[in-house]
């Protein structure tokens, strides 16, 4: 037998392009065509709501990057463990589409607690495509050293319902220029340890019920949120009745979506494999948000209450993954009383956490981060992200609290959470917070 290398290597090598070439098909190619079909098939979510939630249709004109985007659609409704897409040409210069989900479900229970003086114990059931369309829902009760708390969130294909009730019983501690105590149910601050001379102290008691329904269209997301709140101080402040009607329309593109309750049972990871790749370029992405809310005689309230808000926030994220952050808020309470003014931490980015805020009439806000992966791998990625924040709130006059530090956590990808440490430096004031982060903070 004669063997020819040059001719093998040849074939060998026409082979590996030919795959290649197959694996890294540039689909921009069928721009313009019409979309003759689009099939879907699974293991447990019905056909037609998979079906339903994939944006492409048939006779519209086909775009590779729509194609893309609605590609991410079906991966952020998290709940398969593997997805395919399938894209053959068909009669007339058309093409036909096919998405194949191996999807199940998952009922996720968690419990957490922490001691010491931030005592606080909380539990969760998160559970996803348990009714077979593809939903997400999520029940919490949690409770801390000042107050309890119990929430309810459905989301639904297009529809958003979510229920919670908060009680709150603190006691409000009123400083110089403006400055009052942060107040959480998971968060009770330091300032009496590092703030000694309150000018005022009033036990507060507050009780709300919040209903929110929201619908998304789109890169559009219209709500509306009647809330019940009745507010009780020991002095000097004004109780009674605080229930409003708040609605507002959001617009956001290429923005992540939330935590991945599926995860631990190996569900939602389907685009595992292309996040840890670099990008073939930046993703910009961006967010904006305008809400009102009012209250008065129509709602039940024993005040008028006005208030608007506008942000606007813009990430971008690079070819190596690392994300840039920018964030900006602007509100105006029209001089409601304390209970609904405006306060400085509401106007920040979330990254710093403050003992002490400032409230007003008006103020506004801006934040930026930066996410630095350290390191990215199959078994999650660790970050270190700085950040600098900074509002300004109007009262008698415009005052300021800004903040910089840090936070270093690990995402696990088969865990819906990252873990990790915060550490935040008031540049207003001096102090300093530590906290542990768990997704949020505590």
């Amino acid at each position: 037998m004669n063997f020819n290398f040059k001719k093998t290597a040849a074939v060998l090598l026409c082979a590996v392009f030919i795959r290649c070439a197959c694996v890294a098909e540039d689909l921009s190619k069928y721009d313009g065509c019409v979309i003759h079909s689009v099939e879907a098939s699974s293991n447990r979510i019905k056909p037609e709501i998979l079906k339903n939630r994939f944006p492409l249709r048939e006779g519209q004109i086909f775009n590779s990057e729509r194609y893309e985007d609605a590609q991410n659609e079906l991966h952020d409704l998290r709940i398969a463990k593997k997805l395919s897409f399938d894209l053959k040409p068909s009669e007339g210069g058309a093409v036909d589409i096919s998405v194949k989900a191996e999807d199940g479900y998952y009922i996720f229970p968690l419990i957490f607690a922490t001691g010491g003086k931030k005592s606080a114990a909380g539990a969760s059931l998160a559970a996803g495509n348990l009714f077979k369309r593809g939903e997400t829902l999520m029940l919490f009760g949690g409770s801390g050293k000042d107050g309890s708390m119990a929430s309810l969130m459905l989301k639904d294909g297009e529809n958003i319902y979510q229920a919670s009730f908060i009680n709150m019983n603190f006691e409000q501690r009123f400083y110089k220029g403006s400055r009052i105590n942060n107040d959480g149910i998971f968060s009770t601050t330091d300032d009496e340890e590092d703030f000694k001379n309150p000018i005022n102290k009033i036990y507060t008691k507050t009780d709300s019920f919040n209903f929110l329904y929201a619908r998304q269209k789109g890169y559009f997301t219209g709500f509306i949120s009647p809330e019940y709140k009745y507010v009780r101080y020991s002095k000097d402040m004004k109780s009674g009745n605080y229930s409003t009607v708040g609605f507002g329309l959001n617009y956001r593109k290429n923005i992540r979506s939330g935590a991945n309750m599926g995860a631990l049972f190996g569900y939602g990871l389907t685009d595992k494999e292309q996040s840890l790749k670099n990008l073939p370029a930046p993703i910009i992405g961006y967010s904006l948000q305008a809400a009102y809310k009012n209250g008065g005689d129509w709602t039940g309230a024993d005040f008028n209450i006005s208030k608007i808000s506008a942000e606007a926030r813009s990430v971008v994220e690079f070819k190596n993954r690392h994300i840039l952050n920018v964030y900006i808020k602007g509100e105006d309470s029209f001089s409601a009383t304390f209970a609904e003014q405006v306060r400085a931490d509401d106007l920040m980015s979330g990254q710093g956490r403050y003992s002490r805020t400032l409230y007003g009439e008006r103020g506004a806000g801006t934040g930026i981060s930066f996410a630095y992966y350290l390191a990215r791998n199959n078994t999650g990625l660790l970050a270190l992200q700085p950040f600098y924040e900074l509002a300004y709130v109007y009262s008698d006059k415009y005052r300021a609290l800004s903040g910089a530090g840090a936070t270093l956590s690990y995402k696990f990808w088969r865990f819906p959470f990252p873990l990790g440490i915060n550490y935040t430096q008031n540049l207003s004031d001096g102090s300093n917070q530590i906290s542990f982060v768990f997704g949020g903070k505590f």
